[in-house]
């Protein structure tokens, strides 16, 4: 990847971050990033120092611009990296698609002296690798103060491309629910792994997205609580599955021992029933009319060749069809009645992904388990109101605390766990 854009490479080193300068380059930075994304080198040359434009002239610009794009997609992100030697500042920039991420360096004049890919360096405390079938994956371990050996819970994300926060960053979904739940945990005394999935933030994945099923995601799950296991500092496992991830935890359960299971807002049928009736709510009747047989023919294994029309590439595109079959073949009842490790189920009142009566659905399947609705609770787990609308635009508000009845009610289960 470098040989694409070699010319443009700048030598970077760990610098002490000067907050005064790197606030005026923030802006520098942002533009980059639009230009890139609406395909506008001759923009991006604009903001380059007369050094830089010297060493690459604009047709360099473009033909990495135009590579860049075709290999890995639009940016997704841009945030402040470290000070640069010169008096600069350094950010990086998050593709659409996992792997290397962008390099932008600029002066202290607040001029783009050059930008290159690299793997991403970025490390924040608690930081780690855990190698799975095919993957190598990255998360955070929170652990909180203290000595002797603590609860741990595994968060495993919900579906589409969400990363260890709970963040959606390609459509700006940034509500942190996951961050804010290792928090609060970490405050009672509870540590937590939370991971990005794979080909998802820093998780990286051998096979291409085409040939990704379910099953690999079961299989980093698992790898996941291996990775506990042969840390010595935890007291008992529990698995916390929000969303599609209920349902990777509950397989994960029965293969991998563990002490516990937690349900957030896990779908009770099988997706394929849950994905219609989501279109069927959120869109119109024409809408679902031409989804159901889509998603009927994926189930039964048939490639969809014919064109989509806007809003369905997303979901059926040629590149998710076999992990969307795979995932289809999971029933969430079975399963969860093959876990034999104590079980909550947790169902906010006004998720509109997700509803009451697929909690009722696995409670029916595992008669044992414990039931927690939250009244007012979204599907991000915050407070969010009955209106689909006011409800979905809660998605977008990342200082939306945690509901206040989520924390508590998980923290008494866990510590109820034998």
């Amino acid at each position: 990847m470098k040989k694409i854009i070699a010319a443009l490479l700048v030598l970077l080193a760990a610098g002490v971050a000067s907050a005064q300068n790197h606030k005026a380059n923030d802006a520098q930075a942002a533009k980059f990033v639009k230009y890139y994304n609406a395909g506008k080198p001759d923009s991006i040359y604009t903001l380059l120092s007369n050094a830089g434009k010297a060493k690459v002239p604009l047709p360099g610009v473009s033909s990495a611009v135009t590579q860049l794009k075709g290999l890995l997609g639009d940016l997704v992100s841009q945030e402040y990296y470290q000070a640069a030697p010169n008096g600069g500042d350094t950010y990086v920039a998050v593709f659409e698609k996992s792997g290397p991420v962008l390099y932008l360096s600029f002066s202290k004049e607040h001029k783009l002296t050059g930008f290159f890919t690299d793997v991403d360096k970025r490390v924040s405390p608690g930081s780690v690798a855990i190698k799975s079938a095919g993957a190598d994956l990255r998360g955070t371990l929170t652990v909180p103060n203290g000595t002797g050996k603590v609860p741990v819970v595994l968060i495993i994300a919900g579906s589409g491309p969400t990363d260890r926060n709970g963040n959606t960053v390609q459509m700006n979904i940034r509500p942190n629910s996951y961050l804010l739940l290792a928090d609060a945990f970490k405050q009672s005394g509870i540590a937590t792994l939370r991971y990005d999935k794979r080909m998802v933030g820093q998780s990286t994945a051998t096979k291409p997205q085409a040939q990704t099923t379910f099953d690999d995601m079961i299989n980093d799950a698992i790898a996941c609580i291996r990775f506990l296991k042969a840390d010595g500092r935890f007291s008992k496992i529990i698995i916390a599955g929000h969303s599609e991830g209920s349902l990777i935890g509950m397989i994960a359960c029965q293969r991998e021992k563990v002490d516990g299971f937690i349900s957030l807002a896990g779908p009770g049928f099988p997706l394929d029933q849950v994905l219609k009736q989501q279109i069927k709510a959120n869109g119109t009747e024409p809408s679902y009319r031409r989804a159901a047989p889509i998603i009927d023919s994926i189930k039964a294994g048939q490639t969809i060749k014919q064109k989509l029309e806007p809003g369905f590439e997303n979901l059926f595109g040629a590149s998710l069809q076999t992990y969307m079959h795979s995932l289809f073949q999971y029933k969430p009842q079975q399963e969860l009645a093959k876990v034999t490790v104590p079980v909550l189920i947790v169902q906010g009142t006004t998720d509109i992904q997700v509803g009451l009566a697929d909690a009722l659905a696995l409670k029916k399947a595992k008669p044992d388990a414990k039931v927690q609705i939250v009244n007012g609770m979204s599907h991000i787990l915050k407070e969010g109101p009955e209106d689909r609308q006011q409800n979905a635009a809660t998605y977008l508000k990342a200082n939306l605390p945690l509901h206040p009845e989520l924390a508590p009610a998980l923290v008494n289960f866990i510590k109820s766990v034998k």
